[in-house]
């Protein structure tokens, strides 16, 4: 059984058609969304982003209930990435050994917050967002990617001995001991 690769014409003219059908309704219902986006920008601003939960300290904060919301999400689609493995059956748990699989390449995936400029002020002008967001983000995405790899080496570790005639163990190995040789810069 292959695909084609080709798209039918009916398809072409069924997704054309359909598209600018959906922009001559989004450009008709603009002005009606506008005043709803105003309200909820409001209420969000009034109920989340001004009230503090913690006020600003020399170690931490401050933190705004938005802040709080958002690094909790975050993390809450961390874990479910890691330990829930979605199948045909339904949701079912990963082992340890599979979560830390799952952990090692979520740590990349986290990574690219971290490696997306080659300084925040480009990124901040970038995206259109201030330095204070780019820091948070860049911390942010800094502790979830170590959470990450510590898990993932932990089941690695679990796993039982590092056979190194595999050669990704060999390379592991040769990094982690440049990693943390004297002549390593980093």
């Amino acid at each position: 059984f292959a695909l084609p690769i080709m798209m039918d014409a009916i398809q072409i003219y069924a997704i054309a058609a359909g598209g600018t059908l959906c922009i001559f309704a989004f450009v008709n219902l603009l002005p009606l969304l506008i005043p709803l986006v105003t309200r909820v920008s409001i209420f969000v601003s009034k109920h989340f982003r001004y009230p503090y939960i913690l006020h600003r300290h020399r170690i931490l904060g401050p933190w705004t209930r938005a802040g709080v919301v958002i690094q909790l999400a975050y993390l809450a689609l961390n874990l479910f990435c890691v330990f829930a493995v979605l199948s045909w059956d339904g949701l079912k748990a990963a082992n340890f050994s599979d979560a830390g699989r799952r952990a090692g390449a979520l740590a990349e995936v986290n990574m690219i917050p971290l490696l997306a400029g080659p300084h925040f002020a480009f990124l901040a002008d970038l995206l259109g967002l201030s330095l204070k967001t780019i820091r948070g983000i860049h911390r942010s995405a800094g502790w979830m990617t170590a959470a990450l790899v510590f898990l993932h080496a932990m089941a690695a570790a679990s796993d039982g001995p590092l056979p190194i005639d595999v050669s990704q163990n060999l390379f592991a190995v040769i990094v982690r001991f440049i990693h943390h040789s004297p002549l390593c810069l980093t």
